[in-house]
């Protein structure tokens, strides 16, 4: 289960502030501090089999690395969003993936076999074929932050995402639960960023927000 607020941000200087923000270094994890280009690409049949169930098939890379993430179901309100997902990672060497997962990869359903989702997404897709619908490149800023018992990933994003009908800009915080006894302390230290620096809870993901674009 992913647990995360989602926050919209004013403008780039925002992200600057909150990153660099003193009282938020003072409970965060420096070493685990990184910028990393991130791009993603969101798949789904011609027929839009997927996201009428309520399925979304991302494949994105972090850096260096690939992931293939499936994501439904769950809820949204006031920019705390739960979801069911499954990651798997995906190594470029033995699939023979490029890094920008934007250069044309045609995702592998298989890979998601061995998952709870794996049946349902072999039945949705059988005979079709899957086809980008969103891409998205952006920069990610993320560290491990340390909250009334918890531990959080801050993350935030700052880039564009495109589709056939044009493109959107990305400006966004998230605070995802990591570990720790009360998953909505995501939701605590999230809305006391919001009235410091005049964010807005988003109930939307990225991939509705690029579904407009479709």
């Amino acid at each position: 289960m992913e647990i995360e607020v989602k926050y919209a941000l004013p403008s780039e200087e925002t992200t600057d502030a909150i990153w660099s923000d003193k009282k938020l270094l003072e409970i965060s994890d420096a070493a685990s501090s990184e910028v990393l280009p991130f791009c993603a690409v969101y798949y789904d049949t011609e027929d839009r089999a997927l996201s009428t169930a309520k399925l979304t098939l991302r494949v994105r890379s972090e850096g260096a690395e690939t992931f293939a993430t499936m994501k439904w179901g769950g809820s949204s309100r006031k920019g705390l969003h739960k979801r069911q997902e499954v990651n798997v990672q995906v190594d470029p060497k033995t699939r023979a993936i490029p890094a920008d997962p934007a250069f044309g990869i045609q995702p592998d359903i298989s890979w998601f076999s061995d998952t709870e989702v794996g049946g349902k997404l072999s039945e949705l897709c059988a005979g079709k074929k899957l086809v980008p619908a969103v891409t998205m490149r952006f920069t990610r800023r993320r560290r491990r932050v340390f909250f009334e018992g918890n531990t959080l990933e801050l993350a935030l994003d700052c880039g564009e995402m495109t589709g056939a009908k044009g493109s959107l800009p990305i400006l966004e915080m998230e605070l995802e639960h990591c570990e720790g006894p009360d998953p909505e302390s995501v939701k605590k230290l999230g809305d006391e960023l919001a009235a410091k620096y005049g964010l807005f809870p988003e109930n939307r993901s990225k991939y509705s927000r690029g579904r407009t674009l479709v």
